[in-house]
């Protein structure tokens, strides 16, 4: 690692490293550069002096790099690694000169003093380039496997395994090595799936692109939509008016590393075995301080930025320090970041700090953009499929109808017309590939939906169980009144006992209400698709909520205007859309920004026809502080949530089930009772006289 640092003090582009018979003691370690390499004098007065060093006098090389090698004790340790050297150097100050030194350890080893070995500088003609060549004979201990592993991930990390045109690069020639030889030679990172940019000016604003993997711009955001801090879980303040840091640049690229599950036919020829062990070297987020890497932040498990712990909260489409890599890049003109005394990283003042929370902030506002791109695909996916697999089918069948013989004279099928035969396998062709199609939307969806299996059916076994004891505290409550009655004097009762009395039994009326009510939405019958009237169904939810909503105080105002009116689906389908919204307005009125006063939902029906189909309009408004915190598209995704203890999925099982249904929701922020304002279309038609 010293010999390559100077190497990049050199102003070098390129190292490169050669190791031969390196597994056991006497192999042979070359390391060469093209970099502006010494002349004799050069060589003689700083090379060779121990403990000397060009850093001394200055800190950056001719072209402005900040120099990484040590105070010459680091070179001179590196020169020992084997019995022999030789330095071969050519300077851009004295061309088509070549300075050659030779030492013998050995010989220096063996001498009583050192100046009784001399030392001496060849220099002839050579019609090669500027650079170094250091070749060490005789190494004293061989390299083993781990060894090359760590030299490769310190290698890749002196300036980062990054697509800099200007970037120093360091090659490998290492046949005993092969994941050495890999980790450094390939160009892996060319195999990303989504690449992150996010840019912070010296005034304190952000932007932020998301790129795909062939590196077109899909999304863009502006500072009000990339900086905002969040202050819990699904919760988002105001965007900050200004981060207090230097100017950075935040890159991130991020690998799938189940191309199985990818439809991208790139990924059929990913080395996914090898990008792994790669980002198992490189992968985190490492911070760049004016062009060199600041330790410990992406060191192996070091993750500064809290990356794996936002992947564990919300693992949708987050990225891990397992399957990305990322850099900040850092001038800081100002010195607004200061080192720590042991020099491991900096200090937590203002300016690391929001540092941090700008890479966060971008970090999230991507998560968002690649959640949002993934559910506009995934929703009403198998709706469509199935729409097209039934015209597929009847295309089909009317051609097998079109074709069949119709008496025994005609031609079998394979020796009629080429033309029928084309179209023939056309139809099949489509028929198979649509079914494809829908099987592939149906399994995005029970990925979701399997765990909202399990914890329905839980949920159902522990209502059961707790109905058996809510009769018996019920009974109990009773039968303790009863006594208290028969034995003690009626004013002394109701001074004492009763109101203790009634709130017991009312709240363990509460309890039995609440074990029954997820028995009931999951009934089975309700699973089975039927003409449902919609106003029907809007007050027999109400009516399983009645308990809930009492002990909440909230009133539900009915403007059911569409009696009679029939969408054609499960009455689970309804219950799910009208508990959720209730849920979400319920909540709502718990929330710290909700205004004192009376609490109302309101919902309301209306027959509504839309762009030439009758349908109904269900809407459902509260009088709670409104939708806040979140944009009124991502309401709609899984996972988000202004609730600490929320799923997020509510509002994603009411859309879900709309686009199955072939319908359209919309959502205001607030609307006429001040609260939010959710509304729900439906196909539906009059099957019901009123």
């Amino acid at each position: 690692m010293e010999l390559v640092r100077n190497a990049y003090d050199a102003d070098a582009a390129t190292c490169h490293i050669e190791l031969s018979s390196a597994v056991e003691p006497g192999g042979t370690l070359v390391v060469s550069d093209d970099g502006d390499g010494m002349t004799s004098a050069q060589l003689a007065s700083g090379f060779l002096l121990i403990g000397k060093s060009g850093k001394i006098s200055t800190s950056h090389t001719p072209h402005g790099r900040r120099k990484v090698g040590e105070k010459g004790l680091g070179r001179l340790a590196a020169l020992r690694l084997g019995t022999q050297v030789t330095v071969c150097s050519r300077s851009v100050e004295d061309p088509g000169v070549e300075h050659v030194l030779a030492i013998d350890w050995n010989k220096v080893d063996e001498s009583e003093a050192v100046e009784d070995v001399p030392l001496v500088i060849d220099s002839t003609p050579s019609h090669k380039g500027p650079g170094t060549d250091v070749t060490i004979t005789g190494l004293r201990q061989g390299l083993q496997e781990k060894d090359a592993e760590r030299l490769a991930r310190s290698l890749l990390l002196l300036t980062g395994p990054f697509p800099d045109e200007s970037a120093f690069r360091v090659t490998c020639d290492a046949p005993e090595f092969t994941s050495l030889q890999q980790l450094i030679n390939r160009p892996l990172l060319e195999w990303f799936e989504y690449r992150l940019v996010a840019r912070l000016d010296d005034t304190g604003k952000v932007t932020a692109s998301l790129f795909n993997w062939r590196n077109e711009e899909q999304f863009r955001g502006e500072h009000d939509q990339v900086a905002r801090k969040r202050s819990g879980r699904g919760k988002k303040a105001d965007p900050v008016l200004a981060f207090e840091a230097p100017s950075a640049t935040f890159e991130m690229w991020m690998f799938n590393l189940n191309p199985g599950a990818s439809k991208e036919v790139r990924h059929s020829s990913q080395d996914t075995k090898s990008l792994r062990g790669w980002l198992r070297q490189v992968g985190g987020i490492h911070l760049y301080h004016r062009g060199l890497r600041v330790q410990p932040y992406g060191d192996v498990g070091n993750d500064w930025l809290g990356i794996n712990l936002r992947r564990a909260a919300s693992p949708e489409v987050r990225p891990s320090t397992n399957n990305s890599l990322g850099r900040i890049q850092v001038d800081d003109p100002e010195n607004l970041l200061k080192p720590k005394t042991d020099r491991s990283g900096f200090l937590d003042n203002v300016a690391f700090l929001e540092l941090q929370e700008f890479a966060k902030c971008a970090l999230d506002w991507a998560a968002e953009q690649r959640m949002d791109e993934r559910e506009q695909r995934r929703v009403g996916a198998s709706a469509k499929a199935r729409d097209r697999v039934q015209e597929a089918e009847t295309k089909f069948q009317n051609l097998l109808n079109a074709i069949s013989p119709k008496d025994a004279d005609m031609l079998p099928l394979d020796q009629g017309d080429p033309a029928v035969l084309a179209h023939l396998t056309e139809s099949a062709t489509e028929v198979f590939s649509t079914l494809h199609d829908e099987n592939r939307a149906l399994r995005e969806d029970l990925l979701l939906y399997r765990s909202l299996a399990t914890v329905g059916t839980s949920t159902a076994v522990f209502a059961h169980e707790a109905l058996k004891p809510a009769k018996r505290i019920i009974n109990e409550i009773k039968t303790v009144s009863r006594r208290l009655t028969g034995r003690i004097a009626p004013e002394d009762y109701t001074r004492y006992f009763r109101d203790s009395v009634d709130t017991s039994l009312d709240s363990a009326k509460t309890l039995e209400t609440f074990a029954k009510l997820p028995l009931s939405l999951l009934e089975k019958s309700k699973r089975s698709v039927a003409d449902i009237e919609v106003d029907v169904a809007c007050q027999a939810v109400v009516q399983l909520f009645s308990r809930y909503l009492q002990e909440r105080a909230i009133e539900v105002d009915f403007d059911l205007d569409a009696p009679g009116v029939v969408v054609r689906t499960t009455i689970a389908d309804i219950e799910s859309i009208l508990s959720n919204l209730i849920a979400n307005s319920a909540h709502a009125f718990t929330r710290q920004d909700a205004l004192p006063g009376r609490r109302v939902i309101r919902i309301k029906t209306k027959q509504d026809s839309r762009n030439g189909k009758s349908g109904i309009v269900i809407d459902v408004d509260d009088s709670g502080p409104g939708i806040r915190g979140l944009s009124l598209s991502a309401i709609w995704l899984p996972g988000k949530t202004t609730r600490d203890n929320g799923t997020g999925l509510g509002l994603t099982i009411v859309r879900d089930i709309v686009a199955d249904l072939k319908g359209i929701q919309e959502a205001k922020s607030n609307g006429d009772l001040g609260g939010a304002h959710i509304t729900i279309w439906l196909p539906a038609r009059q099957g019901v006289e009123s």
